[in-house]
């Protein structure tokens, strides 16, 4: 059963736990979550939300983003691109290193100001596994100050 979610800090852990899953049995190669996927997934939940584990620092995705060949983090174009802040800075999203990603003209100029997922959504499409999780956990950190 799905745990009881009460705050903010819990609807996060429980997103990102469930990223974990996801990215889990995309390395798996699994057609579906098997149970290793959901002990992982409940495991890390409880143990955010109990201050026993914590999420990836964002260095770590620093490191992810620096090999990953430049191309833009909406739409996979490698032409034209931008940095653009993840969180736009109208929304409270920092101007640092860790807010920012690639995006192609195209998207940044569509995506303005929007939030990441807001504008997703009206495009219909849906961001990767790492931009979710990148997603996460500044927005777990700018709950946390």
């Amino acid at each position: 059963a799905d745990p009881v979610l009460t705050t903010v800090s819990e609807y996060l852990a429980w997103s990102y736990a469930n990223l974990a899953m996801a990215d889990a049995a995309l390395g798996d190669q699994a057609e579906r979550h098997g149970r290793t996927h959901f002990a992982i997934r409940n495991k890390l939940c409880h143990g955010l939300v109990s201050g026993t584990m914590s999420m990836r620092s964002l260095c770590h995705d620093e490191r992810l983003k620096m090999t990953l060949p430049q191309a833009c983090y909406y739409c996979g174009s490698n032409a034209n691109l931008a940095v653009d802040h993840l969180i736009p800075r109208i929304k409270g999203g920092p101007d640092e290193a860790d807010n920012l990603v690639w995006a192609c003209r195209s998207c940044n100029s569509s995506k303005q100001g929007r939030d990441m997922l807001e504008w997703m959504r009206l495009n219909e499409s849906f961001p990767s596994v790492w931009l979710l999780r990148r997603y996460i956990k500044l927005a777990a950190r700018y709950c946390a100050r």
